[in-house]
């Protein structure tokens, strides 16, 4: 079983929908599992409102997560993480990873904790990894583009896709489902986002 993880020392920056977004997208050709390590639940609260496509459990023991890669019957799991990089089940689940990656806007204060728990929880560690920005203003591109430079630049390997901002994320979560499974307004754009999110995994990672 591979391991693939949400990661970012910061809140509110896309994990929890990332993590979700990717297990339903997954899980059209393999048998997953969304690990909830965040004491906030905020994955299983979702997943429990409705009938998801893959299987759900919550964990933040660093003795059981350490454990990740004995669980049978999935061929993926998918960890939604805490915001809190120093913190033993966080650092128990990066070292059970196969790769990792980075959600994060594309604000300046999002970028700067961003690049701390690259070099504080990631690379010290040695795992795969890439940022995806999330949370993109249709009306800004120019400016994602440009922090992806930024990244680039400072040596931290950074997805060609991106995530844009589209309310229809936050309907899908009210409703219970995964993106890729919401009929509303902006719900083809905001699945594809992450679509291309997987393309661009397969061929580094090929899963």
């Amino acid at each position: 079983m591979k391991t693939l993880s949400i990661v970012n020392g910061k809140g509110g920056v896309g994990k929890t929908t990332s993590a979700f977004s990717l297990a339903a997208i997954y899980a059209q050709r393999l048998r997953v599992v969304l690990v909830d390590t965040d004491p906030q639940g905020s994955a299983t609260w979702w997943a429990e409102k409705g009938e998801q496509p893959f299987a759900v459990s919550q964990e933040t023991d660093p003795k059981l997560l350490s454990q990740l890669k004995s669980i049978k019957d999935f061929e993926l799991a998918i960890c939604d993480t805490q915001p809190a990089i120093q913190s033993d089940a966080l650092i128990t689940v990066v070292k059970a990873s196969d790769f990792v990656i980075l959600p994060t806007p594309p604000a300046p204060m999002d970028m700067k904790a961003l690049i701390e728990t690259v070099k504080q929880a990631i690379k010290p560690l040695g795992v795969p990894h890439r940022v995806l920005l999330t949370k993109v203003d249709t009306r800004r591109l120019n400016d994602a583009m440009d922090a992806q430079s930024s990244l680039m630049e400072a040596g931290i390997p950074v997805f060609n896709s991106m995530i844009r901002a589209y309310a229809a994320h936050e309907k899908a979560t009210w409703d219970g489902v995964p993106i890729t499974a919401w009929k509303g307004k902006n719900a083809g754009e905001a699945a594809a986002d992450y679509k291309r999110v997987v393309d661009e995994l397969q061929r580094e990672w090929r899963l």
